[in-house]
């Protein structure tokens, strides 16, 4: 990410820093917030994460991870074009989809897949699916993905300039198959792995994964400051942010969209961006 685009950033957030306080005054106010300026207010998070045995010249290679769109009435085209033109205007060398790109109409798939076949990054978009996309149509959503050039790793795994990239499907519903996602990948090789539930961890973990990205917990959309998520859809408690379990880090993202009910508070949509730099093992 270029300085110029932080600075950016960073200035929407001071200008925007103080919307909770002044919004959630009153029952109303805080109704009016948490369906119509947070669930469109994105948090770009950079994240600078240390990779044993990555190559030194790959040393700053950027990672762009979305999840949970949820394509639907409640979270629109125009949203996720805005994501991706920002995306865009500064392109990583990978974009890293994780899943539940639909939430219950399978008829948004070819939309959603139109949208983010426009990212532009240097090695590719790679993408695995969710448990909503199963529930719509999977297969579908798979053929859109990939007419739209969005690559499928399903339980599969590809090298990019020394990275192996693992994607492992979807665990709620079945689609998970570790041992396949992780054929062919050697002891000494740096990995990041794309799931969707953040509960594969302790599998993952003990597959030799260094990094692994997540979602399918929005954060649990709604916070309480002091307490946390009311609802995690999570065996383990995971809610957002980072995780570790052995050798192997996971970050759980928050995700871009919200399910039928549009409401986030105090747990913003996020884009997360991860740049990668050698470390000792």
């Amino acid at each position: 990410m270029t300085e110029r685009s932080l600075t950016r950033r960073r200035f929407l957030v001071r200008a925007a820093a103080s919307a909770p306080a002044a919004v959630l005054g009153t029952g109303l106010a805080g109704a009016v917030y948490g369906t119509t300026i947070e669930p469109r207010w994105v948090d770009w998070t950079l994240h600078r994460v240390p990779v044993p045995r990555l190559p030194a010249a790959m040393a700053g290679f950027r990672v762009v991870h979305i999840t949970d769109i949820h394509a639907s009435p409640v979270v629109p085209m125009e949203f996720v074009r805005g994501v991706v033109d920002e995306i865009n205007a500064d392109p990583p060398d990978v974009v890293a989809l994780t899943g539940d790109f639909l939430t219950a109409d399978r008829d948004w798939a070819r939309r959603v897949a139109t949208e983010l076949g426009r990212l532009e990054p240097r090695h590719g978009t790679f993408a695995i699916l969710g448990n909503h996309d199963y529930w719509c149509d999977g297969a579908l959503m798979s053929r859109e993905l990939e007419a739209a050039g969005v690559h499928h790793l399903r339980n599969a795994s590809t090298v990019l300039d020394g990275l192996r990239l693992v994607g492992i499907d979807d665990h709620w519903t079945g689609n998970d198959d570790l041992d396949a996602a992780l054929a062919g990948v050697a002891s000494d090789e740096p990995t990041v792995l794309l799931m969707h539930s953040p509960d594969l961890l302790f599998p993952a973990s003990e597959g030799g994964i260094d990094v692994a990205l997540a979602g399918h917990t929005h954060g649990g959309q709604v916070r309480i400051p002091g307490w946390g998520a009311l609802i995690v859809p999570s065996d383990h408690g995971f809610q957002m942010g980072w995780y570790e379990q052995g050798a192997t880090r996971m970050y759980v993202n928050r995700g871009l969209g919200t399910l039928e009910l549009k409401v986030r508070t105090f747990c913003r949509p996020e884009v997360a961006e991860f740049v990668l730099e050698p470390s000792v093992a």
